[in-house]
């Protein structure tokens, strides 16, 4: 019996050693990859609110000649935010003459009558503003890059009053929407 205890000891311990040995011998590394992405997309914000342009007071009848009816600048700049290096179009409609897409205005007084206006992006004068502007022809909206979205890239307006002004005393305005592809 003791050599059967003795034999059954044995056995074990060696069957112990074999299966450590087999453990300390059958580590190892495998590896595996995987990827990381993402993909930013442009984005842009436009702010025109400041824009606003005011001829001030006109006398009846006050000729183009004159110069207070030509090329006034927005009081304030169009500002427009895109991504770095998204390229953008502005594109300018009237809302008093919407079916122009040269950036033709036409301010309505409270009494009826109406006077015509030519938005420009230029002081002098020689680049009509519209609205038929796309990011593959800018046509006769207004382009740029943009420099991040915190850092606004300023755009003035400017506009010419067209029509006569030998109209009725009162006070002549109308709404421009300013847009931006990109």
């Amino acid at each position: 019996m003791q050599f059967k205890k003795s034999l059954m000891t044995a056995t074990l311990v060696t069957l112990g050693g074999f299966a450590a040995m087999s453990s300390a011998n059958a580590s190892g590394t495998k590896s595996s990859e995987f990827g990381i992405t993402t993909t930013i997309t442009s984005v842009c914000a436009i702010d025109a609110t400041a824009a606003a342009i005011s001829f001030t007071d006109i006398a009846a009848g006050t000729a183009f000649a004159d110069g207070t009816i030509s090329n006034k600048k927005s009081a304030g700049d169009i500002s427009v935010m895109c991504s770095n290096d998204a390229p953008y179009v502005i594109n300018l409609t009237t809302t008093g003459n919407s079916a122009s897409t040269t950036g033709e205005g036409l301010m309505t007084g409270v009494l009826g009558d109406t006077i015509t206006y030519q938005l420009h992006s230029t002081l002098a004068g020689d680049a009509p503003w519209g609205n038929a502007g796309t990011l593959e022809v800018t046509g006769n909206g207004v382009s740029d890059i943009g420099i991040g979205v915190s850092t606004p890239v300023l755009h003035s307006v400017y506009a010419t009053i067209t029509g006569s002004t030998d109209v009725k005393q009162d006070t002549y305005s109308d709404t421009i929407t300013a847009s931006v592809i990109y």
